[in-house]
This record gives C-alpha cells, structure tokens and sequence, in this order.
C-alpha cells in the first residue's frame, strides 16, 4: 500500500510543479520574448511529462496509470498550442523510445490529450 500512496504523491507533486510553472510565467512575469517564453515552457513540460511517465502507478502487471494525459490536456488548456505541442513531441518520442506492447496506444493517449487540451 506504501508504493501506491508514494507513486500517487510523486505525480500530484510534479502536477502542483506545472502549476507553479504557470504561476511564474503567466502571473508574475512580463517578458519581452514570447516566443522564447513559449518554447522552455513547452521543453519544461516536456520533461515533467518524462518524469510522470517514468514513475507510473503499477495497478497490476501490465496495467499503469500516470498522468500525463492530465499534464498535456492542461497544459493545453493553460498555456497554449506551441508549449502543449512541444510537450506532446517530447513525451510521444520518450514513449516510443521505451517500446512495448501498448506503445501505439500510449503515444495515441499522448495526442489526443494535447490536442483536446
């Protein structure tokens, strides 16, 4: 039960870090360079997408739940179409990297959480 109460606060945890991202770079910051801005937002998901997928919640054997569907569906919501498709890039290209049976449905997951965001 200690691996399921530690798995599940380690994504709530990188989830409340998203949020401070948008914090910092939304409410607090005027910057000159959006497009850059933009960009290490994007890269910055990415890599916290990376992170949630890499410390998934083991169900049973073969069934895992993270939530990087909840990450990129907001951060589509939130802070647009250039950082939520670099996130997506990121995140699909990891995915496929780690192969296995359902890596067609992971990176499937993957897109349609952006894009619905």
């Amino acid at each position: 039960m200690e691996n399921v109460f530690l798995a599940l606060v380690k994504n709530a945890a990188l989830l409340l870090a998203m949020a401070f991202i948008y914090d910092v770079t939304t409410s607090r910051c005027r910057f000159k360079h959006r497009l850059a801005v933009q960009v290490f937002v994007g890269i910055t998901l990415g890599l916290l997408g990376i992170v949630l997928m890499s410390s998934p919640w083991q169900y049973v054997p073969g069934i895992v739940f993270d939530t990087r569907s909840v990450l990129l569906g907001v951060s589509g919501l939130f802070f647009g179409m250039l950082p939520t498709s670099l996130a997506m890039i990121i995140t699909a290209v990891f995915r496929f990297a780690q192969g296995g049976t359902a890596t067609q449905a992971g990176v499937c997951v993957i897109l349609t959480s952006g894009l619905l965001g």
